[in-house]
C-alpha cells in the first residue's frame, strides 16, 4: 500500500541543492526551445523533488508547466491515492493535471517483463498528453541511483557502449516529435529526499520499490550495497563516471559511423541506393563497422534487426563475401549480391492498368504521374526506379491518343532510341540490376501496343521528338508522397521503473 509521508526537518541538507539543478539545466541548456513543460510526477520522492526544484526555473523563464500522471492500474485504492495526491500538488500550485490509466493488471504480455509493458505505457501516456497539451518537451525524475542501476542492468545483458551510457539528460520521446529531459541525473536519490525532508514536503512510497523479485530493486536494494560494503566504498558515484564518459565516447562514435556510412553513398550503383559495399564497409575497424551497419539498418527501417545478433550475423555474410541472403528480426531478409549488402524488399503488387490523357495527370500506385503539352526535348536517363523520372515523346506520334500506364508483361520489348533492334524489359532490368521484388511496380508507358517509355530510360524510337523545335509531351513521373523520414538508432536510456 501507499501512504502519505511527512517528515521532520534532517540536519544534513543539501543547501545549494535548488542552485546546483539550475546551474546543471543551464549548462546542459535542457529548457532550450521550450514554451510548455510536461513534468512527470508519480508522487514519489523523486518526481515529487523534480516539481518543486524545476517549477521556479520555470516561471522564470516564462515556461509553462503541466502535470502528467499515470495510474498504472496495477495497485488498486494506493494508486488512486497516488493520483488524489498529485492533482492535490498541481491544484494547490495553480497548474493543470493530466491524468491517465493504463489498466495494465492482469496483463500477459509476450515474453516482456511488466516493467517493461508499464514503461512503454507511460511512453504512450506521455505522447498523447503532450499532444493535447502542446507540451514541447516532458521531464522525469530519474536520477543518479538510476544511472548507476541501469549501467549494472545493462553489464549483465551484454550491452555495449550504447547500452552501458544508460540514461541521458536530453533525448527524443520514442515516435514523437517530443523531447525528455532529465534535470536530476547528478544528484542521488537520498539528496532528494534530504532537500524535501528539510522543507517538510510530503511525497508517496511505492512499497513495490522494495519487492525484490524486480531485477532492479535487487540491485538497489542488494548488490549495491553488498558491492559499495566489500568493494568499493561510492560504488554509485564511481558508476554514474563510468556511464558519463561512455555516454561521450558514444556520442563520438555514433557521429563517425554516420559520417562513414554517407561517405559510402557514392559507391552504391544506379538503382540500388540503399544497398551497402560489404568491402568497403570491412575497411573500418570493427567497431565501426558494427556501427555503420546499426545506423543503416535504422536509415532501412529495420530497428528489429539492429540488435547485436542482427548486426553480427550481416557481419559474418559480409565477410563470407559469397551471394547468400538471411532472415533476421523483424522478419526482413537481407541479402549479399555482387559484393552490395541489401534489403530484399517484399514482392510489390502491380498497381492496375490506367490511362494518361495528354495533357492530364494521374496516380499508379505510389506515383504521380503528369503529362503537358511541350516544345523541344527536355528530360535525361536517370535509371530505372529512381524518380523524379522526365522525358518528352513527339505530339505528332500520340496523335492525340491516351497513353496506357502499367506494369511488365511476359514477353515485353523496347525499341530505345540509339539502339538497334529491341530490347526486352526483362533483360533491361537485370542490366540495371533491379531487384526482382519491384519489377512489377516499375510503370510502362504503352501507346498502340508499344512501349513508349520506361522512366529513367530511354524512349522508343517510334516517339522521338524529331526536332528542337517540334511540338512533344513532357510526362513527368514522381513518387505521389514523401519518403517516410529515415529513421536514427534511439538510445536506450530509459529506466524499468518510475520514480
Amino acid at each position: 500500500m501507499s501512504a502519505t509521508v511527512q517528515h521532520t526537518p534532517a540536519p544534513a541538507v543539501p543547501e545549494g541543492l535548488g542552485q546546483a539543478v539550475a546551474e546543471e539545466v543551464t549548462r546542459k541548456r535542457l529548457l532550450r526551445g521550450i514554451r510548455c513543460l510536461g513534468l512527470a510526477v508519480s508522487g514519489g520522492a523523486d518526481s515529487v523533488a523534480l516539481f518543486h526544484l524545476l517549477r521556479p526555473l520555470c516561471e522564470a523563464a516564462g515556461i509553462r508547466t503541466v502535470v502528467f500522471h499515470l495510474n498504472h492500474g496495477l495497485r488498486g485504492e494506493a494508486a488512486d491515492g497516488d493520483a488524489c495526491f498529485v492533482r492535490s500538488l498541481a491544484h494547490a500550485a495553480g497548474i493543470a493535471c493530466i491524468t491517465g490509466r493504463a489498466d495494465l493488471a492482469g496483463r500477459t504480455p509476450d515474453g516482456q517483463s511488466p516493467e517493461r509493458v508499464a514503461r512503454d505505457a507511460r511512453l504512450a501516456f506521455f505522447r498523447q498528453a503532450a499532444e493535447e497539451t502542446g507540451a514541447e518537451a516532458i521531464a522525469t525524475g530519474h536520477q543518479a541511483d538510476d544511472v548507476a542501476e541501469t549501467l549494472l542492468l545493462r553489464l549483465a545483458r551484454g550491452a555495449g557502449a550504447t547500452g552501458l551510457a544508460g540514461l541521458r539528460p536530453r533525448t527524443s520521446l520514442p515516435r514523437s516529435t517530443r523531447i525528455l529531459i532529465r534535470p536530476l541525473l547528478s544528484f542521488p536519490g537520498a539528496v532528494l529526499r534530504a532537500w524535501l525532508r528539510d522543507r517538510g514536503l510530503d511525497w508517496r512510497e511505492d512499497h513495490s520499490n522494495l519487492d525484490r523479485t524486480i531485477p532492479r530493486n535487487r540491485i538497489r536494494h542488494a548488490l549495491i550495497p553488498d558491492l559499495e560494503r566489500f568493494l568499493q566504498p561510492g560504488l554509485r558515484t564511481r558508476l554514474c563516471r563510468s556511464a558519463a564518459i561512455l555516454r561521450e565516447e558514444d556520442a563520438l562514435l555514433e557521429t563517425l559511423a554516420g559520417r562513414a556510412l554517407d561517405a559510402l553513398a557514392p559507391l552504391q550503383p544506379e538503382g540500388l541506393p540503399d544497398s551497402l559495399p560489404a568491402v568497403a564497409l570491412l575497411e573500418h575497424p570493427l567497431a565501426l563497422q558494427r556501427r555503420i551497419l546499426r545506423l543503416w539498418l535504422f536509415r532501412q527501417a529495420c530497428p528489429e534487426a539492429a540488435g547485436f545478433a542482427g548486426v553480427d550475423a550481416l557481419l559474418d555474410m559480409c565477410r563470407d563475401g559469397k551471394g547468400r541472403s538471411v532472415c533476421l528480426p523483424g522478419g526482413k531478409t537481407f541479402r549479399l549480391h555482387d559484393g552490395l549488402l541489401q534489403l530484399q524488399p517484399a514482392r510489390e503488387i502491380p498497381p492496375p492498368e490506367t490511362s494518361l490523357s495528354c495533357p492530364g495527370v494521374c496516380r499508379w500506385g505510389a506515383l504521380e504521374i503528369v503529362a503537358e503539352f511541350s516544345r523541344g526535348i527536355t528530360g535525361t536517363v536517370t535509371g530505372i526506379n529512381r524518380y523524379p523520372a522526365v522525358c518528352t515523346l513527339c505530339a505528332d506520334a500520340l496523335a492525340g491518343r491516351a497513353l496506357l500506364v502499367r506494369s511488365r508483361r511476359p514477353g515485353d520489348r523496347i525499341a530505345p532510341v540509339g539502339l538497334n533492334g529491341t530490347k526486352k524489359i526483362q533483360d533491361l532490368f537485370t542490366d540495371e540490376k533491379i531487384p526482382e521484388a519491384v519489377r512489377d511496380a516499375i510503370p510502362l508507358f504503352e501507346c498502340d501496343g508499344e512501349i513508349a517509355w520506361v522512366p529513367g530510360y530511354r524512349i522508343g524510337r517510334r516517339f522521338a521528338v524529331p526536332a528542337a523545335d517540334a511540338a512533344s509531351v513532357r510526362v513527368t513521373v514522381r513518387r505521389a508522397e514523401t519518403d517516410a523520414v529515415r529513421g536514427t538508432p534511439p538510445r536506450p536510456d530509459e529506466s524499468d521503473q518510475p520514480r
